[in-house]
C-alpha cells in the first residue's frame, strides 16, 4: 500500500485534495517565515542611578523634572540580542525619500549588540492610561536627544502615559567627545551597537534593535506593575529618527510581525507604503516645506487613507524652542560644552508651539480605530490642510507679514504677533544646520498697535481661533486652556513698548529678557509654579512700562518694580529647590538669569532696594506715565 493510498483510506482525500493540502500548508511555512516574530532580547535592569555621583554613574540626561509629585519614576534597562542586517538604505537628512522602501532581503545574521532603554513610566497602574510612546532617540548631535519627550513631557506625565525611549544607533554610544561611553566610561562600557567593529559607520543594526526594543516592553517586564496593563504601543521618531523609523515600517516590518500598533512620525521619514495595516500620522513643520533637499517632504508628500494622517503645522520650525529650552539644565550638567545658543542670520526657533499638535497626534493615535461611544463608530482623526505653494510647486506662500499661508493655524499663528517661519539662514562664512531652526522676530510696536489698539481686539480674535484649534481636533482642552492663560496675561493690546529685556525672541545668553525666563520656567511645568510664572508677568509688564513711559522718574520706578519682582522670583526657586520641586542644576540657572537682567535693569537706572512695594495690577488702563500702585 503507497502512502497515498493509505492517507486516501483513512481520510477520504482524493489526489487533488491533497495536493491542495500541500499547497495550503507550503503557502502557511512560507507566511510564517515572512512573517517572522521579532525576537525579544535579553533584559538587564533596572541599573541603578545615582545623579550625585562623582563618576556620573546615573543616566545620561536622567530627567530633571520632579516626576514624583506626578506620580512617576524613571528606570533605565540594558538589553541584548542578535540584530540581521538588511539592504535597505536610509537616504539621509530626515529620511525624505519621495518612493517608500521596498522589503528588504537579509544580509548578514546573529551580529551580537547591547544598548539602553530609558522609561518613564506611573509608579502604580492606576495612573497608567494603557499606551506606551516607544521612541527612537535622535542622534543627530552625536549625543541622544529625547527629542519627543522634550517636547511633549507634560501631555505624557498630565495624562498617564508611558515614554521608553531606545539608543539605536551607535554615534551617541562612541563619539569621542559626546558620547555616552565619554559621558560616564564604566556605566556604558558594555554598550555596543557596531557588532564588535564589524559595523563601525551607517548603523544597519538599529531596525532590528528597535523592534527587539519595542518587544521588550511588551514582554520583558521592563514596565514592571504596568506590564499587565499595555493596550497600545505607539513607535514615534523625530526628524532623522522619523526617516529611519519610516525605513523600519517599509522594509522591515513589513516582513516580520509589526512590534507597533501605531506610529507617529515628526519632521521626517519616507513616502510609506499603502499595504501598511496600522494608524499613522506623519506631521510636518513649515521648515519641511522651506529645507534643503535634504530636509524637504514636498515631493514626498502623499494623499490620506484610512490609515493614515499627513499633518503640516504652519510657521513651526522643524528645530522648535520650547524642547530647547527645557533642556538648558540638562545640557549644562550632562553635557557642559553644548551651546546653549544659535548662530544664525535671524533670530532663530519658531515660537508656534508645536508641542500642542504632537499631543494632539498622539492622543489620536492611541484612540485610533476604538469605537466611539455607542454609535459604533470608529475613531479617526481630522485630516490636515497643506502649507499653500505656489504654482511652482515649491514655493510656500506668504502673507504681507511674511507668514505662511494653508496649513493648522494655532492661535498664536493664526492671531500673529510676530514673523513665525520654518527658514532660516547662516551668517556669511558659517556653517550649520539654521535651516532647520526656523525665525521668529517679534512685530514692531506700531504694527502690533495697529493690529490690536485694544486688548478686546486681540483676545476675541485669539479665543476664537484657541476653540477652531480645538473642536477641529489639533489641539486637546488642556493645551487649548493653557494657550488661553497666557494671551490672558500677555502685553498684546495694551499699548505697550516691549524693548530688549521684555522681548521674545533668540536665546538668552545672547537676548536676556523677562518672556525667555518666563519660558525656561513654565516649560519644567514645576509643582506650584503659578506664583512664580506671576512673578515674571509682573516683571515682563513693570519693564515694559518702563520702557512706555516718557518721564525719566516713571521709567526708573517701573524698572525698579521688575527688579523687586526678579527678587521676588529668586526667593520663590530657592523655595523650589528646598522643597525638593526644582533641581539644584535647574534653580542654579533660573538664578543666574534673574541675576543678569537685574544687573541689565540697573544700567537703566533701577534701584535693587529690596523694600518694594509690589505692584501685581497686571492691567491696561494706565496713563503712559502712570507710576507702579496708582491707576
Amino acid at each position: 500500500m503507497s502512502f497515498l493510498s493509505g492517507v486516501k483510506s483513512k481520510s477520504r482525500w482524493t489526489a487533488s485534495g491533497l495536493r491542495r493540502a500541500c499547497v495550503a500548508t507550503a503557502m502557511s511555512i512560507v507566511a510564517s517565515a515572512a512573517f517572522a516574530v521579532v525576537p525579544t532580547p535579553v533584559v538587564q535592569g533596572p541599573i541603578p542611578s545615582d545623579p550625585s555621583s562623582p563618576s556620573r554613574n546615573y543616566t545620561f540626561f536622567a530627567t530633571d523634572l520632579d516626576l514624583k509629585a506626578r506620580g512617576y519614576v524613571e528606570e533605565e534597562y540594558f538589553f541584548s540580542g542578535t540584530a540581521n542586517t538588511y539592504d535597505a538604505t536610509f537616504s539621509g537628512g530626515i529620511g525624505a525619500r519621495p518612493t517608500a522602501s521596498p522589503t528588504a532581503n537579509i544580509v548578514t545574521a546573529g551580529n551580537p549588540y547591547t544598548t539602553r532603554m530609558v522609561v518613564r513610566r506611573p509608579a502604580h497602574p492606576g495612573k497608567f492610561n494603557g499606551v506606551v510612546v516607544v521612541e527612537w532617540i535622535n542622534a543627530t548631535s552625536n549625543y541622544d536627544v529625547e527629542a519627543l519627550w522634550f517636547r511633549a513631557h507634560e501631555f505624557f506625565l498630565r495624562d498617564g502615559y508611558t515614554w521608553v525611549g531606545i539608543s539605536a544607533q551607535s554615534g551617541p554610544i562612541t563619539n569621542p567627545t559626546l558620547g555616552l561611553k565619554q559621558f560616564s566610561p564604566a556605566r556604558y562600557a558594555s554598550l555596543d551597537l557596531t557588532a564588535a567593529g564589524k559595523f563601525p559607520s551607517g548603523d544597519p543594526l538599529g531596525y532590528d534593535v528597535f523592534a527587539q526594543g519595542v518587544q521588550a516592553v511588551r514582554h520583558a517586564g521592563v514596565l514592571g506593575p504596568l506590564s499587565k496593563h499595555v493596550r497600545k504601543v505607539v513607535g514615534a521618531g523625530v526628524s532623522q529618527s522619523a526617516g529611519r523609523l519610516s525605513v523600519l515600517m517599509n522594509a522591515i516590518q513589513t516582513r516580520d510581525e509589526p512590534v507597533m500598533d501605531a506610529v507617529l512620525l515628526y519632521i521626517g521619514g519616507e513616502r510609506l507604503r499603502t499595504d501598511l495595516n496600522y494608524p499613522i500620522i506623519k506631521l510636518l513643520s513649515e521648515t519641511e516645506y522651506t529645507a534643503p533637499a535634504s530636509a524637504n517632504e514636498i515631493a514626498v508628500l502623499q494623499p490620506d487613507s484610512d490609515l493614515l494622517r499627513t499633518w503640516s503645522l504652519a510657521g513651526a520650525s522643524h528645530s522648535d524652542w520650547a524642547s530647547f529650552a527645557v533642556r538648558y539644565s540638562l545640557l549644562r550638567r550632562d553635557q557642559p560644552t553644548a551651546a546653549l545658543r544659535d548662530n544664525c542670520l535671524n533670530p532663530s526657533r519658531s515660537r508656534v508651539p508645536d508641542r500642542y499638535v504632537i499631543s494632539a497626534a498622539i492622543d489620536w493615535l492611541s484612540r485610533w480605530g476604538d469605537k466611539k461611544g455607542h454609535s459604533g463608530k470608529l475613531v479617526s482623526p481630522p485630516a490636515s490642510p497643506t502649507i499653500q505653494l505656489a504654482g511652482d510647486g515649491v514655493t510656500v506662500v506668504r502673507d504681507a507679514y511674511g507668514n505662511s499661508l494653508g496649513g493648522i493655524r494655532l492661535a498664536p499663528f493664526a492671531v500673529p504677533v510676530a514673523l513665525d517661519s520654518g527658514f532660516n539662514d547662516l551668517p556669511p562664512g558659517a556653517g550649520g544646520l539654521c535651516f532647520l531652526n526656523g525665525t521668529h522676530i517679534p512685530f514692531d510696536t506700531a504694527t502690533l498697535n495697529q493690529l490690536y489698539p485694544t486688548r478686546r481686539a486681540y483676545l476675541e480674535p485669539f479665543t476664537k481661533a484657541v476653540f477652531d484649534n480645538w473642536r477641529d481636533g489639533f489641539v486637546l482642552e488642556e493645551d487649548a486652556k493653557e494657550m488661553l492663560a497666557q494671551a490672558a496675561v500677555s502685553l498684546y493690546g495694551r499699548k505697550l513698548e516691549c524693548g530688549p529685556l521684555c522681548a521674545n525672541f533668540a536665546q538668552f545668553p545672547i537676548q536676556p529678557s523677562t518672556q525667555l525666563l518666563r519660558d525656561h520656567t513654565q516649560f519644567l511645568y514645576m509643582s506650584g509654579d503659578d506664583p512664580i510664572l506671576l512673578s515674571l508677568d509682573a516683571a515682563t509688564h513693570a519693564v515694559a512700562r518702563g520702557y512706555t513711559a516718557s518721564l525719566t522718574s516713571v521709567k526708573t520706578a517701573w524698572f525698579t518694580q521688575a527688579v523687586g519682582w526678579l527678587q521676588k522670583y529668586k526667593t520663590q526657586i530657592a523655595g523650589q529647590l528646598a522643597k525638593g520641586r526644582a533641581t539644584t542644576q535647574q534653580a542654579a540657572l533660573l538664578t543666574e538669569y534673574a541675576d543678569v537682567l537685574i544687573a541689565e535693569l540697573a544700567k537703566l537706572g533701577a534701584s535693587a532696594a529690596v523694600n518694594t512695594a509690589l505692584d501685581d495690577r497686571l492691567d491696561h488702563d494706565r496713563d503712559r506715565d502712570a507710576w507702579p500702585g496708582k491707576r
